[in-house]
């Protein structure tokens, strides 16, 4: 995604409201002092020997930390921020904005997402909004970019470690392909806004539960079926549902809220033409099975020697084909949240995020519950041929979502 990103936006951001003091000058010492336990945000790639990279952490670090002059819509300011071009071989791999609005400071924050998932950006707001407030955060006793495959639990390492190679290992891959590295170029993204009232939250998850279902799989099931009345004409009521599933449950507890990249992917197919529980129960046992017997991690876990010995990284990966678009949606939903109403003296209003850059023609669904309250985005590239059945597919979110609010 580092690499990727020097192409095009392989972002995601947040947007938090907040009300009480807010001092420039301390926000930005928070973050110098966070780069001690969140490295890998703060560190850039360096050439070692030919196209062989290492990431370097320097301290102390630079940081992206900015007044927003503007006076357009919040929604607006973030979307022109998330598409900041983020310089892999300089660092950092994040920024933060800030402006004030009448009582109320807005921070935006923005990630490469090739240094951070969701969750772990959630760590890090709280880390931040924590040692701003002067509450206690823990650091590490040295500094440590951690990889994956060094973090997982001895047990898990060890078992997967004894699996056979999958057949795709033992392929040939495509040859290097020279290039000639892209301008980078941002897409014009359309980005709608949703927020569920406390008492409307409430009334999503009870019903989930009466039917068994987890607010993840049922709130996704009724939006695939609502994606499904919208596209089953052309492509049939056997739609895909995809979402991130997150390996944090096969690290060391000490890295478990420590920046980085700790998700796969899991896709379910889907009949859509079934009653929402019974799409619901085909999401939730779906994912389910992707992940009995590690099966989410083991090809993540495959994947952790596939460079080796290959002299020019960059160039193979430009041989690959890009992946394919068979998917309705992608459904990142990041539950409820650690962010807590108050800190020392500052009142957290709202939680947007992540709102990624939707890129490549995906359309993603974002969403969080943070202090009651269920926020969520549906982000596409206007140029893609199905832009317009996409806002159809907000104005039916839109519908849903209201369905649940008191009378």
């Amino acid at each position: 995604m580092l690499f990727f990103g020097r192409q095009y936006p392989l972002n995601f951001g947040f947007k938090v409201g907040l009300r009480g003091p807010f001092d420039p000058a301390r926000a930005r010492s928070t973050l110098v002092q966070l780069s001690l336990r969140h490295t890998a945000l703060y560190a850039h790639q360096e050439y070692t020997t030919g196209k062989d990279m290492d990431m370097v952490f320097d301290y102390p670090p630079p940081v992206i930390f900015r007044e927003v002059m503007e006076t357009s819509p919040w929604k607006d300011v973030l979307l022109s921020l998330m598409v900041r071009e983020f310089d892999c071989f300089t660092g950092p791999l994040f920024s933060v904005d800030w402006r004030r609005v009448g009582a109320e400071t807005e921070l935006y924050f923005v990630f490469q997402h090739g240094a951070a998932d969701g969750i772990a950006a959630v760590y890090f707001i709280h880390d931040f909004l924590s040692l701003y407030a002067g509450l206690p955060v823990e650091f590490p006793r040295s500094v440590e970019m951690p990889v994956l495959y060094d973090v997982m639990k001895d047990e898990i390492r060890a078992e997967l470690l004894t699996r056979p190679e999958p057949d795709w290992k033992k392929e040939e891959p495509p040859p290097p392909k020279p290039f000639d590295m892209p301008a980078y170029k941002a897409p014009d993204f359309y980005l709608r806004l949703f927020e569920m009232s406390p008492e409307a939250t409430t009334a999503l998850a009870v019903k989930a539960k009466a039917v068994g279902q987890t607010v993840n799989s049922y709130l996704g099931a009724l939006a695939l079926k609502a994606s499904a009345a919208i596209f089953a004409p052309e492509g049939g009521w056997t739609r895909t549902f995809q979402c991130p599933v997150d390996f944090r449950q096969y690290l060391k507890e000490e890295y478990r809220s420590i920046l980085g990249v700790y998700n796969g992917i899991v896709k379910v197919k889907t009949d859509c033409g079934a009653p929402v529980e019974a799409v619901a129960e085909a999401i939730r046992a779906g994912v389910k099975a992707s992940r009995d017997g590690y099966k989410d991690i083991e090809e993540y876990f495959q994947f952790r020697d596939s460079f080796d010995g290959v002299p020019d990284a960059e160039s193979l990966m430009m041989g690959f084909d890009p992946d394919v678009i068979d998917y309705d949606f992608s459904f990142s939903n990041l539950g409820r949240t650690i962010i807590a109403p108050e800190y020392g003296d500052i009142a957290v209003s709202n939680l947007f995020g992540p709102i990624f850059t939707a890129v490549s023609g995906e359309t993603v669904i974002g969403l969080n519950t943070t202090n009651g309250s269920l926020r969520m985005s549906l982000i596409f590239d206007r140029t893609i041929p199905k832009a317009a059945r996409y806002e159809a597919l907000g104005d039916r979110i839109a519908e849903i979502l209201a369905g649940f609010e008191p009378r």
